[in-house]
């Protein structure tokens, strides 16, 4: 997992960082929490988001619920582990509303921390195994499309794929999705086109779209249209189960 440590405690950033790496995960550090929107949102960019933030409450310039609710508001796509030394009762629920997936009290335990991260990568795997969800995929490359349904099909999804924006509309007028996952540069018609006349169809779905280099403008277009976000080529598979388990929820939202 990639995971970023924000701590103004350079000392902790750095111990963490050390059990994190020793554990095979790439961990990377901040110590001013003001820069962390821009780090993650970079990360997004260059097609290298985070995992993971593990995320110290108390923190100068921006407290990290306030950090949180930033993140949220963006709707970055992370998990994020919260970190506190206070032992509040209240700020912990407070970040729980705002999903974060567990807490650790200060000083950290590197057991427990190893713990709660292996913890969060059950979690979503166990989630995506529970839940058998309708994914549609639309790529005119098949090879990658052959790759996403082998791999979804794994973690127990219904998987159907198809290789044109016309084959996907003809599929929607015959059939229930939960999720769809379509490529926005597709020959005839694009992933904008498709997405927005899916949507007339049955707007009681969730969609993340797949872009290529350069697609970053484009992208922020389907997000307009409302896919709940895009995932940049290569594909990461931990990533899309990530996006499809935290995405299918706002299915009902469109509805």
């Amino acid at each position: 997992m990639k995971i970023l440590i924000v701590d103004d405690e350079i000392s902790i950033c750095q111990r963490l960082q050390r059990e994190l790496q020793k554990e095979g995960h790439e961990a990377g550090y901040q110590t001013l929490s003001v820069h962390v929107l821009e780090e993650l949102r970079k990360a997004s960019r260059e097609g290298k988001p985070f995992d993971l933030l593990l995320l110290n409450i108390t923190m100068p310039e921006m407290d990290g619920l306030t950090l949180l609710r930033r993140i949220r508001e963006e709707r970055l796509d992370i998990g994020v582990i919260i970190m506190t030394g206070h032992r509040k009762e209240q700020t912990v629920i407070e970040a729980i509303r705002l999903s974060a997936v567990d807490y650790l009290n200060k000083p950290i335990s590197l057991e427990e921390l190893d713990d709660s991260v292996f913890r969060m990568r059950e979690k979503i795997i166990t989630e995506a195994n529970n839940n058998k969800y309708r994914i549609l995929v639309v790529d005119d490359e098949k090879k990658l499309c052959r790759r996403i349904k082998r791999e979804l099909d794994k973690e127990g999804y219904r998987v159907t794929v198809t290789y044109s924006g016309e084959e996907c509309l003809d599929y929607f007028k015959k059939n229930s999705v939960d999720v769809l996952i379509a490529d926005i540069k597709m020959p005839q018609m694009n992933g904008l086109e498709m997405l927005k006349k899916c949507r007339e169809i049955n707007s009681g779905f969730a969609a993340i779209i797949i872009t290529g280099h350069g697609d970053h403008e484009i992208a922020k277009k389907s997000l307009k249209l409302g896919a709940y976000d895009y995932l940049k080529k290569p594909i990461s598979l931990f990533r899309l189960i990530l996006m499809i388990i935290r995405g299918k929820p706002l299915k009902t939202l469109a509805q």
